[in-house]
């Protein structure tokens, strides 16, 4: 994969300045500035990682992409969520989330946030690379964490589920207003 360095030149080597051309000016000895590229465009294979991506072991050519459904699905013995409380503030946990990113995150933070027993609701994405993000929630004590998150949970399938009905049934109509167009 690494193939050696070419050089394109702009015009003919024959008629272009360097220190073989007798019509070089004499700047600097009649050779070429320092690190002028006005005589020739370097191009290099691989070599240069902020052009071709990196080089090494991490490189995507070295070792491929995992495939998509490991993205989203729990290999065997993981967990979609750990629950730990949390002990410097009362009725408050930490919940971690397996292989899910800020599209869960902000859904279930903003519906905590509208619970009048929830107190505080935040998510953290630890790092953009790994589908993980930790969700801090704290109650007033008439609800545990975990209840309340169980609750937000429901509560959204509920609403996708209203959502997906609505626009099947928009779909539908759409669809038999568009045939009645076609005769």
């Amino acid at each position: 994969m690494n193939a050696p360095d070419r050089i394109a030149f702009r015009t003919p080597p024959e008629t272009m300045p360097g220190p073989d051309n007798p019509e070089t000016p004499s700047k600097s000895g009649g050779r070429r500035p320092p690190n002028s590229d006005a005589y020739a465009i370097r191009s290099s294979t691989s070599l240069d990682p902020r052009v071709h991506g990196a080089i090494g072991p991490t490189s995507l050519e070295a070792e491929p992409s995992p495939f998509r459904h490991e993205l989203f699905l729990l290999q065997e013995g993981e967990k979609k969520i750990t629950f730990e409380p949390e002990t410097r503030v009362p009725n408050a946990a930490m919940f971690t989330f397996n292989k899910e990113d800020h599209t869960l995150g902000n859904l279930l933070r903003a519906k905590l946030v509208k619970s009048p027993h929830v107190i505080f609701a935040a998510y953290q994405v630890p790092h953009p690379l790994f589908a993980v993000f930790n969700m801090r929630v704290q109650t007033d004590g008439e609800l545990s964490p975990r209840d309340a998150v169980v609750q937000a949970c429901k509560d959204l399938v509920g609403e996708l589920e209203k959502l997906d009905q609505e626009f099947t049934k928009e779909w539908e109509l759409k669809k038999i207003a568009t045939q009645g167009v076609d005769m």
